[in-house]
């Protein structure tokens, strides 16, 4: 029996992602990011939509999923989220799985360094909401000699503001919270 299903469409800053938000149900507790067919088996929405030639990669998150367009010779948004919302939407209604046992969720890398956990406690506090709310998320990647790498996923990966994110808003935050930090960069990151 099909389900009601009830998406609605928001832009976001980074013009090569769009955010579907699922208004009436939860489609996942943790967010999962897929680059590639082969990454997405253990997701068959994600792989329907990865199939597209035009998708570069797919953030299922709690309520939504955003989907991030490749670079080159990618049509407009308006031509193809009739599409896009056609795809989810059928796989929702029809109940089809969204992720399978086994899924790894995208998380922080683990560290017993006392600096790396409290970046973990501010991104999780401050920064995360922030950048989930618009389509993407921001992970704990690494922290040596006074560089804390971050990894940029969904909407925020290879967004044009990222650069202005990290240097207005992240920088400043966690410099002022923990002093060791000198500098934060976000890395050229695949899924973790």
């Amino acid at each position: 029996m099909d389900r009601q299903v009830h998406l609605h469409i928001e832009g976001v800053p980074n013009p090569n992602a769009i955010k579907f938000v699922l208004e009436n149900g939860i489609l996942t507790d943790k967010p999962y990011e897929f680059t590639s067919i082969k990454e997405a088996e253990v997701s068959p929405l994600a792989r329907k939509i990865l199939m597209l030639r035009y998708v570069d990669r797919v953030l299922i998150n709690r309520n939504h999923i955003t989907i991030l367009k490749t670079h080159q010779q990618s049509p407009e948004w308006d031509k193809i989220l009739m599409e896009l919302r056609f795809i989810i939407q059928d796989h929702l209604k029809k109940n089809e799985p969204i992720l399978f046992l086994g899924s790894t969720p995208l998380n922080h890398r683990r560290s017993d360094d006392v600096i790396a956990q409290m970046v973990t406690d501010l991104l999780n506090a401050h920064i995360r909401p922030a950048a989930q709310e618009d389509g993407g998320d921001i992970v704990f990647e690494s922290y040596q000699n006074g560089v804390l790498n971050l990894s940029m996923h969904g909407a925020c990966h290879k967004c044009p503001y990222v650069l202005q994110t990290i240097r207005e808003g992240v920088e400043p935050l966690l410099t002022q919270q923990i002093p060791e930090i000198q500098k934060v960069t976000a890395i050229k990151n695949e899924v973790i």
